[in-house]
C-alpha cells in the first residue's frame, strides 16, 4: 500500500510540520499575476513557480525523461522502412547499406526475403513500444499525480493559516472550487509546461535532421509551422484567457449558491423557499454553462486554425514530394535517391512532427484555462496569513498572576472601534465575568486572548509579559476555549471531545464530560462515545453542542481558559451545574489557572469572582456585583 505524501514532500522529514508547507505555497503564490491580468508570459513563469512541488520528484522527471530516448530514431526508421516496402519490396531495387543493416540481410537480398524480415521487424519493434509506451504514460501520470497530492496538501496547509477576516469574508464555496476545481489543474501545468515541451523538443529536433538528410524542402516546410503555430497561439491567447476565467468565475459562483443553500437547509425548509433556490441555482448554472460554451467555442476555432495551419503545411510538404520524385536525383543531405519509397517514408515524418507541434499547439490553448485556474489558487495562497498578528520567540509559562489588558483598542476595519481604553484584568485563581448585551465587544475580547488579532493600540500582558513577545502556536496552547457555536465534526462524540487533546486518558474524558454536564446524555445514547455526531452535528441539540465544547476545552488542560457565552443555550438547572463544574476545573489548581468568561446572562456572571461591564466598547469593573458562591 503507498503512503501518502506529506504536506512537504514525499516524505516527512523530522522536524517539518504543516506550516513548512504553507510557507513553500505562500512563496510559490507570492507576486503572481492576478488572474484577471494574466498575459502569456506568465503562463511559462508557471514552471518555476510550482518548482517547490517539482523538487520532491525531480529525480523521477529525469527518469522519465532518459527514457524517452530509445524513441528519437523513431523518425529515421519509419523512413527506412517505408523505402523499404515501397522500393525494395515494390520495385525491387536494392537495399542499402542502413537498410540492410536494419534487416540483418545482403544487399542483394530477394524481394520476398525483404518482405518477410521487414515483417518481422517491424511486428518486433512495434511489439516492443507498445508496452513501453504505455509503461511511459503510466509513469508520466502517476508523477503528476504525486505532484497534484503534494499541490493540494500545501494549499490547505496554507487555507489554515490565512486569517480570520478572509474565513469570514471570502465565500466559502469559491475557496472549496479552489480547492478542488482549479487546484486539480496543477498537472496539467506540469504536463504543459514541463514535460511535453521537454519531450517535443528532442522529437522535434530528431524528426527534423531525418527531414534535412533526405529532404531539405520537407524540413524547410516543417521548421516554418513552428513559428506559424507560435503566431496562432499568441493572437488567441487573451481572448481564451478572458473567457476561461470568466467560464470559471461563474462555475464558482454557482458552487458557492449550493454551499450556502446546503449549509442553511432548516432555514430553507422552514420558510418554503426550496423552489425559489432552485430558481436561483438554475439561473447561476445557466451561467456557468454561457460562460463554458463561449470559452469552448473560441478554444474550438483555435483548434480548427491549428489543423488547417497544419493542413496547409501538409500539402505544401505533400507538393515539393511529388515534385522531387517527379524530378528524380538525389535529395538531402544524404544525398539519396528520391524514390516513391523515400517520399513516403519523409511524408510520414512531416506528419509526425506536424501532429506533435498541432498538440503542442492544442496543449498551449489548455493552459490558458489552467493558467487562468492555478491564478486563482495563487491568488488565494498569496493572502496574508494571521492578519496584523506577529509571533515572537518566546514560550509562555504557566500564569502566576494575571491576564491583564492595558488601554487596548480594536476594532475589524480600522475605522469603527469595537473596543475603546479598555482595562481589565483576569488573575489566577478566579473566575473573571465580562458581561453584557451582544454585539458590546466580549468576543473581541475573547478573540484578542487567542490572537486571532492583535490590539490596534494598548498591550495585552500575562505577569507583565505582552503576548505578542510569545510564539504564536506555543501561546495558543496555552488557551482552551469554549465557543457559543461550538463547531463540531463528522465525527464520534469521543474525537469530538478529545479533538484538542488526542492523547487524554479515559479518566480524564469522563471527568471532563461530567464537568461539562454530558453524563446523563452520553448514558443515554446506545454507543455512548463512539456514537457519529452527523454532519456538523446535526443530530444533537444546541445545548448538547455547547456542552461539548465545554468538554473539549475542560479536556485540553491549559492554564487559561476562554468560555464565550458558554450557558446560552442551557436552562437554569444545567447552567448551575456546569458552572460548578468550571469551579472544580479552577480549584484543581488554583494557583495556575485563570478562566475569562463572557456572557450576557446576569445569572452567569454572579457565578464568578470579578465582574467586568462592557457597553459600547467600554469596559468597567462592576463594584456592586452581587455573587452566589457555588458549592463544589
Amino acid at each position: 500500500m503507498t503512503a501518502p505524501p506529506q504536506a512537504t514532500g514525499g516524505s516527512l522529514r523530522s522536524g517539518e510540520t504543516g506550516r513548512d508547507s504553507a510557507a513553500d505555497a505562500a512563496r510559490a503564490a507570492r507576486g503572481f499575476a492576478d488572474p484577471s491580468r494574466l498575459r502569456s508570459r506568465d503562463i511559462f513563469r508557471l514552471a518555476p513557480r510550482a518548482w517547490p512541488f517539482i523538487r520532491p520528484y525531480k529525480r523521477h522527471l529525469l527518469y522519465l525523461f532518459l527514457a524517452m530516448a530509445p524513441g528519437l530514431p523513431a523518425g529515421l526508421f519509419t523512413i527506412l522502412m517505408t523505402r523499404v516496402f515501397f522500393d525494395a519490396v515494390g520495385h525491387g531495387h536494392s537495399l542499402t547499406r542502413a537498410e540492410a543493416w536494419m534487416l540483418q540481410l545482403p544487399m542483394t537480398a530477394s524481394r520476398e526475403e525483404i518482405l518477410w524480415r521487414a515483417c518481422v521487424v517491424s511486428m518486433l519493434v512495434v511489439l516492443f513500444f507498445l508496452p513501453y509506451g504505455l509503461a511511459l504514460f503510466a509513469y508520466a501520470v502517476w508523477i503528476l499525480q504525486r505532484i497534484a497530492n503534494l499541490f493540494r496538501v500545501n494549499l490547505y496547509a496554507r487555507l489554515q493559516e490565512l486569517s480570520l477576516r478572509f474565513h469570514s469574508e471570502e465565500s466559502i464555496g469559491d475557496a472549496i472550487f479552489r480547492m478542488f476545481q482549479d487546484s486539480a489543474a496543477i498537472p496539467q501545468v506540469i504536463n504543459g509546461v514541463v514535460i511535453q515541451p521537454l519531450r517535443w523538443l528532442p522529437f522535434a529536433s530528431a524528426n527534423l535532421v531525418w527531414l534535412v538528410l533526405f529532404d531539405y524542402r520537407m524540413a524547410a516546410v516543417a521548421a516554418a509551422l513552428v513559428p506559424a503555430n507560435f503566431i496562432l497561439a499568441w493572437a488567441f491567447s487573451e481572448p481564451m484567457r478572458r473567457r476561461f476565467r470568466a467560464e470559471r468565475e461563474a462555475a464558482a459562483s454557482a458552487t458557492t449558491r449550493i454551499e450556502e443553500t446546503l449549509a442553511s437547509i432548516k432555514a430553507v425548509k422552514a420558510f418554503g423557499r426550496e423552489a425559489a433556490e432552485s430558481d436561483l441555482y438554475a439561473h447561476d448554472n445557466w451561467r456557468a454553462f454561457l460562460a463554458a460554451r463561449r470559452a469552448r467555442m473560441v478554444f474550438v476555432a483555435y483548434r480548427a486554425c491549428a489543423h488547417a495551419l497544419c493542413g496547409l503545411a501538409y500539402v505544401g510538404a505533400l507538393y515539393f514530394g511529388a515534385e522531387q520524385v517527379l524530378r528524380g536525383g538525389y535529395g538531402g543531405a544524404m544525398r539519396a535517391a528520391v524514390s516513391l519509397g523515400l517520399f513516403q517514408g519523409a511524408l510520414a515524418v512531416f506528419d509526425m512532427m506536424s501532429a506533435r507541434t498541432r498538440q503542442l499547439t492544442e496543449l498551449w490553448g489548455s493552459l490558458q484555462d489552467v493558467g487562468v485556474a492555478i491564478a486563482r489558487v495563487f491568488e488565494m495562497m498569496a493572502k496574508t496569513p494571521e492578519e496584523r498578528v506577529q509571533s515572537g520567540s518566546l514560550l509562555p509559562e504557566r500564569p502566576r498572576r494575571a491576564l491583564v489588558f492595558e488601554r487596548v483598542s480594536f476594532g475589524y476595519d480600522g475605522r469603527a472601534s469595537v473596543l475603546s481604553d479598555a482595562s481589565l484584568q483576569a488573575r489566577v485563581g478566579e473566575i473573571t465575568a465580562l458581561a453584557g448585551p451582544s454585539g458590546s465587544g466580549k468576543s473581541t475580547i475573547v478573540a484578542l486572548v487567542m490572537r486571532f488579532f492583535d490590539p490596534l493600540a494598548g498591550r495585552i500582558l500575562l505577569d507583565s509579559r505582552d503576548l505578542r513577545e510569545f510564539d504564536l502556536a506555543a501561546w495558543r496552547a496555552t488557551v482552551a476555549v469554549a465557543l457559543q457555536e461550538s463547531p463540531l465534526f463528522t465525527a464520534s462524540l469521543r474525537d469530538n471531545i478529545t479533538y484538542g487533546r488526542t492523547g487524554a486518558s479515559p479518566g480524564e474524558i469522563a471527568r471532563a464530560v461530567e464537568r461539562a454536564a454530558l453524563g446523563d446524555f452520553v448514558r443515554s445514547l446506545p454507543a455512548g462515545l463512539d456514537t457519529m455526531l452527523g454532519e456538523k452535528g446535526a443530530r444533537i441539540s444546541a445545548g448538547q453542542a455547547q456542552r461539548i465544547g465545554l468538554a473539549r476545552a475542560f479536556l485540553r488542560d491549559a492554564p487559561i481558559l476562554l468560555l464565550d457565552e458558554p450557558t446560552a443555550a442551557l436552562e437554569s438547572a444545567t447552567e448551575e451545574f456546569v458552572m460548578r463544574g468550571i469551579r472544580q476545573w479552577l480549584n484543581e489548581k488554583p494557583g495556575e489557572r485563570i478562566v475569562l468568561l463572557a456572557t450576557h446572562r446576569l445569572n452567569t456572571a454572579r457565578h464568578s469572582d470579578r465582574v467586568y461591564r462592557i457597553s459600547a466598547g467600554n469596559v468597567a469593573l462592576d463594584e456592586e456585583a452581587v455573587f452566589e458562591p457555588l458549592r463544589t
